[in-house]
């Protein structure tokens, strides 16, 4: 694919197949999100991908911690709705209300069935930084995630960014057998669109070109 197909192509997945990705094509995906400029060539940024036992451990785990009502343990602290500025807020709502348009008005019900079972992701990618980390590590985590997302879209593999694959981040540790000085900030699925699924019908709109770009002469 050219890369403006790839980019226009991809969108976030939100019920996959049971299909497995092959492993060639998971290191692939990541070989090539590694070209992405880094600051001051730092490479902060590392990658285990959860796959079979492993994934089903972590989802089975998710799952229990939802039921339980468990509080989030993110890196990245939850926003709530009401503390994002006046711009982001309106872009939230309007994408609620063209959701529960267009799949209905069980949409939020959907949503988190699907989160609660990790929106049935064939992989899990998470990316991690290590503790301490300074800022621009973030600008190199965000970089190298839209790079990867990109990557698997050109090996026809879709994905989903999402807040739900790092909400009980300490829980990750012991199953992605991570050290201490490791922190998991990010978290992608990946996985075949499962093309009858009404979630991913979903499209979400985007501002006008005008309304966020300055160009000074």
């Amino acid at each position: 694919m050219n890369f403006q197909t790839v980019v226009n192509s991809r969108r976030s997945i939100r019920w996959f197949q049971n299909q497995e990705i092959a492993t060639e094509t998971l290191q692939t995906i990541v070989e090539t999100a590694q070209k992405v400029p880094s600051f001051v060539n730092s490479q902060p940024v590392r990658v285990v991908i959860a796959t079979g036992n492993t994934l089903a451990t972590i989802r089975e785990q998710h799952l229990q911690s939802v039921v339980n009502q468990a509080p989030s343990q993110s890196v990245l602290p939850y926003q709530p709705i009401p503390e994002w500025d006046d711009g982001a807020k309106a872009n939230i709502m309007g994408w609620f209300a063209s959701t529960k348009e267009q799949i209905g008005d069980d949409w939020g019900t959907m949503m988190g069935k699907a989160g609660a079972n990790l929106y049935n992701a064939q992989a899990i990618v998470y990316l991690t930084l290590p503790k301490d980390y300074p800022d621009w590590s973030l600008v190199d985590l965000g970089a190298f995630s839209e790079a990867l997302m990109l990557a698997a879209q050109d090996a026809g593999v879709d994905s989903l960014p999402a807040y739900e694959f790092v909400k009980f981040a300490d829980d990750l540790m012991a199953p992605l057998k991570l050290t201490d000085d490791q922190q998991v900030v990010m978290g992608i699925g990946l996985g075949y669109r499962d093309e009858d699924s009404l979630l991913n019908q979903i499209r979400s709109g985007r501002m006008d070109t005008e309304s966020i770009l300055t160009i000074l002469d």
